[in-house]
């Protein structure tokens, strides 16, 4: 008798973990209840299907390990805050030439992915089999959440790898026929998952009781049709599938207040959820340490944490910069250039999406005002100090404030966070279509839906522009003050082509905040004390090399001819990519090597 992995509630403890075989393509499901418990009834297998939902948990932004690693911390957004180049991996990916490796990648999920994609595809042979005899509808409805979840997880890879290796037999768990497959095409890959979120759409409800609040719906997988179609550069599917979303009562909460427009990350289950990952304050499995990590050091002082606890990432000026000032009844771009017109203060009067995401010096926080000024008890460090530990203390002059817990209730020792992680909204679905329409020169449409975007928090219309690269700047401003740390920096800016002009060679910034009398002064001064590394191969990950010892890794050329297997290491040790003539899109993207 086949074994699956244990299901209850009890094992979500595992969600966050990964798996830490040296070639998962070749792991055994392994477990210790069998299929006729998890098939006996509907609540086991409901048991069951919840355990999959792991695959979101893991892939949860908010959900940082002990090293503090978010996609958008690969970016211009997010600044660590350990001093020097050997120190924290993510300074290390910026600062050391070649650290990334096809044997140390600590960005990818490759085996975490597959794991789950092993346990996925054991449900489906099981199904296969006729082992599951429950009610036909019932089940069509927990095969939909599988088939989704499968397709969430070949995503994550397919977007950090290019191509991968498609183990999508729903007859043979990792049976020798699917161990020996070639790696597919990125193409390829995209007709697989969409064509998946197509099929879990069809059986998929169009919503659930509050009990169920969190499980995938008919919204979920369009959206995630959306976002697909998106990264393959099919712009009419996009188009489509955000229209169906929009056809199923999702709604824009109110933001023309800071407070409002927070209630779209502290308001269980509201009208603009549309996947929504939920933790659970208090209850170790689901909670997260969010908090922890990134809160105003000070925070952590009433529990005998001060000095241990926050400030490990903070936003960078670059970020904070990017929302809108209003000057004379009217918003314009925030400018340093420009505090004697804001009357020194640059934190006043800023659009309603600044207050939601950052915390800075003078704000109120748990019914205090921060200090994030020099000698601040909030401890401003300024980074270009050598010598020094300036881990859990501001090297940016700003402090993370979305998802972040303002309840005063974590207490960072034995209740952490349970503010969820919001994985899709609708907001994201109206950037899409402006997208996809911009990309069919539809700039009229386009800039419609970022006028939805943006009345939304008062901001007045933009002048519509009539091509890509003027509409991209607009576009690029929205998504960062609209989704930024929700996990879609880094690949945006490698799917339009422009992530080694935005982040090579460059250094971050945040501001030097000095106290005058009663007021204070401000500095603009870089936090890197060094230009940042961001090679054109750090736009695709190498898949790991114990995973290549066993599979083969084909890729193709540029004219997308011509397979041929190539040396992991030559290929991305020596990388060379055009991203303005090879694009997402047009093939795969992994291992295109000058060899």
């Amino acid at each position: 008798m086949n074994k699956i992995r244990k299901y209850t509630a009890g094992l979500l403890s595992v969600l966050c973990l990964s798996a830490a075989s040296c070639d998962v393509l070749d792991v055994e499901p392994t477990g210790s209840y069998s299929e006729t418990t998890a098939y006996s009834s509907l609540s086991n297998l409901d048991l069951y299907a919840k355990y999959f939902y792991g695959v979101l948990y893991a892939n949860a932004d908010i959900a940082c390990g002990s090293s503090c690693l978010m996609d958008d911390g690969a970016t211009d957004l997010v600044k660590y805050s350990w001093y020097g180049v050997s120190a924290g991996a993510m300074n290390r990916f910026f600062y050391q030439p070649n650290y990334v490796t096809e044997q140390s990648n600590f960005r990818s999920n490759w085996s975490a992915m597959y794991t789950w994609i092993s346990k996925l595809n054991e449900y489906l042979e099981d199904l296969n089999k006729g082992l599951i005899r429950l009610d036909p509808d019932q089940v069509k409805i927990r095969t939909a959440e599988v088939r989704f979840l499968r397709a969430f997880a070949y995503q994550e890879l397919v977007i950090r790898h290019g191509g991968v290796i498609l183990r999508n037999s729903d007859t043979a768990v990792d049976g020798p026929d699917e161990r020996a497959k070639a790696r597919s095409t990125e193409e390829e890959c995209w007709d697989f998952i969409i064509g998946e979120y197509r099929k879990a759409e069809a059986d998929l409800p169009a919503s659930w009781e509050a009990a169920e609040a969190g499980r995938l719906t008919k919204g979920a997988a369009w959206g995630m049709i959306a976002r697909a179609s998106l990264y393959a550069e099919r712009w009419g599917d996009a188009v489509t599938a955000c229209d169906e979303v929009l056809k199923l009562g999702y709604d824009l909460l109110p933001g023309k207040t800071a407070a409002d427009y927070y209630k779209i990350f502290s308001t269980p289950n509201n009208q603009e959820l549309i996947i929504p990952v939920y933790f659970q304050s208090g209850i170790s499995m689901k909670q997260h340490n969010f908090n922890t990590y990134f809160c105003p050091p000070y925070d952590g002082q009433p529990y005998g944490a001060a000095d241990k606890v926050g400030a490990s990432a903070t936003p960078t000026d670059e970020y904070a910069s990017s929302f809108d000032i209003r000057v004379g009844g009217s918003y314009e771009a925030f400018d340093w250039d420009n505090l004697s017109k804001y009357g020194n203060k640059p934190f006043d009067n800023r659009e309603p999406r600044f207050y939601a995401s950052i915390l800075y010096n003078d704000a109120t926080w748990i019914g205090r005002k921060l200090e994030l000024y020099a000698g601040g008890k909030d401890n401003y460090m300024d980074f270009s100090i050598t010598g020094q530990d300036n881990v859990h203390k501001s090297t940016t002059g700003y402090i993370f404030r979305k998802f972040m817990d303002d309840s005063g209730k974590v207490n960072f020792t034995n209740i952490l966070s349970g503010t969820y992680w919001t994985e899709m909204r609708l907001a994201e679905i109206y950037l899409i279509r402006s997208e996809a329409y911009a990309r069919q020169n539809q700039f009229g449409p386009a800039y419609e839906d970022l006028r939805t975007i943006r009345d939304r928090v008062g901001l007045p219309v933009l002048a519509q522009k009539g091509n890509w690269q003027d509409y991209l700047h607009d576009l690029a401003k929205e998504r960062i003050c609209e989704l930024g740390l929700e996990g879609h920096r880094f690949f945006d800016l490698v799917r339009w082509g422009i992530a080694v002009e935005t982040l090579n060679n460059k250094r971050l910034h945040g501001v030097k905040i000095t106290r005058t009398g009663d007021g204070f002064s401000y500095e603009r001064v870089e936090c890197d004390t060094q230009d940042r590394l961001f090679p054109e191969k750090y736009t695709i990950f190498p898949i790991p090399y114990t995973s290549c010892r066993t599979i083969r890794c084909a890729s193709r050329t540029r004219s997308g001819n011509n397979l041929t297997n190539h040396s992991i290491r030559d290929n991305y040790e020596n990388a060379t990519f055009d991203y303005r003539t090879v694009r997402i899109g047009a093939g795969p993207r992994g291992l295109r090597g000058s060899g």
